[in-house]
């Protein structure tokens, strides 16, 4: 059954998590070369990344998120399939660096080399928890 909200359901999914695939795509190349773009750029792709894929599946489900954050629409995947709890430890590494919707304007902590490592490594298991939990009915659409 099509959503009453979107006006093509199985379009709008694809786009989302291809979209997320794409980006956590280039955060890994620019891992290996960065060229002109630092981590502050690597990070903020990384996090559009991670909330593309996770919408793109909760999408899959004809489902759509009441939260736009990352930790909060992981919460909302948890009524469709598992998400294991280090990944809710993981949105909370992430954010440490920038706090998302915080009424307190507070500095943005640069991520290290190592540390933004950490952080495209993280996307990549959102990245495989998407791709085992996307909706079978949506992808024979």
């Amino acid at each position: 059954m099509a959503s009453k909200f979107w006006f093509d359901q199985e379009k709008d999914w694809k786009f989302y998590y291809d979209e997320g695939k794409s980006y956590l795509k280039t955060c890994k190349k620019l891992l290996i070369k960065r060229g002109p773009f630092d981590n502050e750029f690597i990070y903020n792709l990384s996090i559009l990344a991670g909330e593309r894929l996770v919408l793109g599946t909760l999408l899959s489900y004809d489902y759509i998120p009441a939260s736009s954050s990352l930790l909060g629409m992981l919460k909302e995947a948890e009524e469709k399939f598992t998400v294991d709890n280090n990944l809710f430890d993981g949105a909370k590494y992430i954010y440490k660096f920038q706090p998302f919707c915080s009424l307190e304007v507070e500095d943005f902590k640069i991520p290290d080399d190592s540390e933004i490592k950490k952080v495209v490594d993280y996307f990549l298991s959102i990245e495989n928890l998407c791709e085992k939990n996307l909706c079978s009915s949506a992808m024979v659409k």
